[in-house]
């Protein structure tokens, strides 16, 4: 008997549960999804959306439409950027309201509705579809807004309008450059009567066809392109088509082109405004101001990208170095992935970051151009020796520099030797041999 009562009580349990489960849990979760649902002023997906028009009191219309990309077409035909309209197709497609104000308004102006700040309509999956932007609420960070029926007049937050409030400059492409770095074939950057070609083998390796005994360094050319391609306007001067010869366009002072084997692309540079520079061409119409300090970043002549590294190395090849700094000697060796100081040395180990930092800077030395010095003998009293081993304590090259730059000087010298040749010396940077300098120092006692 107490068997069949305690089974009838857990069936009452387990009916009474099911209830409240779907009831308070699984119905109120629905529930909530619906009113959630309900905010949403669309029921559209971005993905579906196919055209655009922003229309503002006092600006021109912006028509945009997409095949394939977004192409502005009103009031200048040119590219879209598509970060900018992905991001407002992502805000129209999860737009919500705050709260209704009210359902069916007689009069729209109180609202600023009548003449609303941005009235943006788009084409989803062959229907049209609206929002109205109003004025900000007297209470709240907010703003009136409607959307398909005129006179249903909601709340939406501040940040929600903001993302809405795109003027042409913001939905405009501004990237001069649509070619990818491993397509580029040829540069050509001619400055008057000074031209710099530079190709690109099947090795990948660049080349100057006027100079072919010249080493180009593959990364300088690499960040040189990355330079260009991140390059955007930072505004647009539509209207200055006839005044090319004024702003130094016509000629141009640069002209810079680059070629793939589909395309080639040319942008010009002008004259100097302040700290902009009038630039036309590449994929983007009328005249546009690029930040002046692109010019700097030019390279000026073939030496600005002439591979000048003291000595090409991978790190896995280095198994040992030693140290000679002010008088003291050290040895660090390499064991498997650490690196340890040599067996007596009474000091901590340093960490792999610290030794791998001293040769990555070491893989970037590169002498200046120009005259050589005259050659200086290693000294007794040198700052810094630094040798560098592979296997079997193979010399791979050797660093001894006499004397650290001050900040002021602009260069030093370093006497250096490939393997087991003789030494030469060089001119390197003041920064760089402070830096190694420094380095070094680190390396021996971090906490300096």
């Amino acid at each position: 008997m107490r068997t069949r009562t305690a089974l009838i009580y857990l069936i009452l349990f387990l009916a009474f549960a099911g209830y409240f489960y779907y009831f308070e849990v699984v119905g109120r979760r629905a529930h909530i999804e619906q009113e959630e649902a309900a905010r949403h002023l669309f029921q559209v997906d971005k993905t579906k959306i196919t055209a655009l028009q922003l229309e503002r009191a006092e600006a021109a219309p912006i028509y945009l439409t997409k095949n394939g990309h977004w192409q502005i077409i009103e009031p200048i035909n040119t590219k879209g950027d598509e970060f900018a309209v992905a991001s407002l197709l992502t805000a129209l497609e999860s737009l919500k309201m705050e709260r209704e104000v009210e359902a069916a308004a007689q009069d729209l102006q109180p609202y600023g509705l009548d003449q609303p700040m941005l009235h943006l309509s788009f084409l989803a999956d062959g229907s049209r579809h609206h929002l109205r932007l109003g004025a900000k609420a007297v209470v709240g960070n907010q703003y009136y807004a409607s959307s398909d029926q005129e006179n249903h007049v909601v709340l939406i937050t501040a940040a929600t309008q903001q993302s809405f409030d795109k003027s042409l400059y913001d939905l405009r492409s501004k990237e001069f450059f649509t070619a990818h770095s491993d397509e580029v074939e040829r540069i050509e950057l001619n400055r008057g009567k000074n031209e710099l070609i530079l190709t690109r083998a099947e090795n990948k390796l660049w080349r100057a066809p006027a100079a072919v005994e010249v080493k180009i360094k593959t990364s300088k050319v690499e960040r040189f392109l990355s330079q260009l391609f991140r390059l955007r306007a930072k505004r647009f001067l539509d209207n200055e088509e006839d005044n090319l010869a004024l702003l130094g366009l016509a000629p141009a002072k640069i002209r810079l082109t680059i070629s793939t084997p589909k395309k080639t692309e040319t942008l010009l540079l002008g004259n100097s405004k302040d700290e902009s520079v009038y630039a036309k061409g590449g994929e983007l119409p009328g005249v546009a101001m690029v930040e002046k300090n692109l010019l700097a970043e030019l390279p000026q002549t073939l030496s600005d990208l002439e591979d000048r590294t003291l000595l090409v190395l991978e790190l896995d090849q280095v198994k040992a170095l030693s140290l000679i700094l002010a008088g003291e000697a050290f040895r660090l060796e390499k064991n498997e992935d650490t690196w340890n100081w040599r067996e007596g040395e009474d000091r901590k180990n340093p960490e792999n970051w610290r030794v791998n930092s001293l040769l990555w800077g070491l893989q970037e030395l590169e002498y200046l151009p120009g005259d050589f010095p005259r050659v200086h003998s290693s000294a007794k009293n040198k700052v810094l020796e630094l040798v560098l081993y592979a296997e079997n304590d193979e010399k791979l090259g050797t660093f001894e520099l006499l004397e650290v730059p001050s900040e002021k000087s602009e260069r030093g010298m370093l006497n250096f030797s490939k393997g087991s040749e003789s030494a030469r010396t060089y001119w390197l940077s003041g920064e760089s041999l402070r830096e190694l300098h420094q380095n070094v120092k680190k390396l021996l006692n971090p906490e300096a």
